[in-house]
């Protein structure tokens, strides 16, 4: 969930609430203004009707011309004593005019005649104007509440996302970010957090800089001075081996310590140039075509493909472009067309299946399926452990793909070990 839908989602919830208590309280409100409105007209109503009773004058018509009406009856003192001297009531009565009844708002009062009579005067004016009113203005100030809402929401998601500008043009420089080819953050601000926040990220990625090349360097020094001494240690037994002197015994125990040292120095480039690739140090990058890039190697191997027997066939639905480095992409080619070989059977088949966005290599085997979680582990070595494999081969081609974007895929179908390379985006 993105920032501002979070702050969004947290404003909502309490502006709702406020809005709907504001609502309740402004529509009590405004029924009790208007009930305490037609109160006082029934009062001054009344007052009138009592002082024409008491004078005796000619009282007006019923209904004064209007929905207006009123009544006029004896009571008992008894009846005077219980009842209130002001009494004030909803109920329906029937409006002659509409043939219908409405809500109206009645108002009992008890009075004393100067002979000693109790009369009651009973007031009555429909309120469904009132209540029509009321309809109406609630639904303007629900309609107007909504229409604040959603101001609110949009002003306030406006001044979000323009002062919280500098936290994503971080987030942008951190996402194009590539170690070792470090670009000044241009991120000018006036507020002191994000001022705060562009400070530690460039220290932050200084020292990631220094860290990086102490390592480049340190990784580089160490393999050179490895790869010296045990150069001389290979000279020095391909010396001893013309010795004429030595015994056909010493003579392969030579050979097996300088077989042991060729394969340490192989292993040496292959650890020095897995470390180069972890640590991104392949920088440059190009337009590569994989479907020419297979085909070269295979060309390139041909020949030892031929001394088992083991027969190429290409399957091309499409060209792959990738961007990437160029020597990156030889050596992911390279390694899995070889251990395509290595673990291959002899007259056996490798399928290469080429489309835009992905490539699979599938090649026969004579073993069952591999555990794919340890698959591309350094140094992971099965049950069918081939000659001239350090098990370095396939953590290579992971580690390839992991700095390029790519996705790396093993599956075993129909007798055949399958290795996909894919884009990442086509998977989602």
């Amino acid at each position: 969930m993105k920032l501002t839908t979070h702050a969004i989602r947290s404003l909502i919830g309490p502006l709702f609430a406020i809005f709907i208590v504001w609502a309740t309280v402004f529509y009590f409100i405004l029924s009790e203004e208007l009930v305490d409105e037609v109160d006082d007209q029934l009062e001054v109503y009344s007052e009138q009707l009592m002082r024409l009773w008491l004078s005796g004058e000619n009282m007006p018509d019923s209904t004064n011309g209007s929905n207006n009406a009123y009544y006029i009856r004896q009571i008992t003192p008894s009846e005077a004593a219980i009842g209130k001297e002001v009494e004030y009531e909803f109920k329906n009565i029937y409006i002659t005019s509409k043939l219908e009844e409405e809500p109206a708002r009645v108002m009992h009062t008890v009075f004393k005649r100067a002979d000693g009579t109790y009369w009651k005067l009973t007031v009555i004016t429909p309120v469904y104007e009132r209540n029509e009113v009321i309809g109406t203005i609630l639904f303007f100030t629900l309609l107007l509440l909504a229409t604040m809402l959603l101001a609110i929401i949009a002003i306030f998601t406006w001044v979000f996302i323009r002062h919280t500008k500098p936290l994503y043009k971080v987030l942008a420089y951190l996402d194009t970010y590539e170690i070792g080819n470090p670009q000044s953050l241009n991120n000018e601000t006036d507020v002191t957090e994000f001022q705060h926040l562009n400070a530690s990220v460039t220290a932050c990625i200084q020292r990631v800089e220094e860290v990086y090349e102490r390592e480049r360097r340190f990784i580089g020094d160490a393999a050179h001075e490895l790869q010296t001494p045990l150069a001389i240690c290979q000279n020095r037994i391909e010396m001893m081996i013309e010795d004429e002197n030595l015994s056909e015994a010493q003579m392969e125990e030579l050979i097996k310590i300088q077989q042991t040292i060729s394969e340490l120095i192989r292993l040496n480039k292959t650890l020095l140039f897995l470390s180069k690739i972890e640590n991104n140090q392949f920088i440059e990058k190009t337009q590569v075509i994989l479907n020419t890039k297979l085909h070269s190697q295979v060309e390139a191997l041909s020949d030892i493909f031929a001394t088992r027997g083991i027969k190429v066939t290409f399957y091309e639905k499409g060209e792959w472009i990738v961007t990437a480095n160029d020597e990156l992409m030889t050596a992911l080619t390279r390694n899995l067309l070889r251990n395509a070989f290595l673990h291959n059977i002899p007259e056996g088949t490798i399928d290469i299946y080429i489309k835009n966005g992905a490539f699979c290599i599938a090649n026969t085997g004579d073993c069952e399926a591999l555990d794919s979680s340890k698959l591309f582990n350094r140094f992971y070595r099965d049950s069918h452990k081939k000659a001239n494999s350090n098990g370095l081969g396939l953590s290579i081609v992971k580690a390839i793909c992991e700095v390029n974007g790519l996705h790396i895929t093993y599956s075993y179908t129909e007798k055949k070990h399958l290795f996909t390379i894919s884009n990442k985006t086509s998977l989602a």
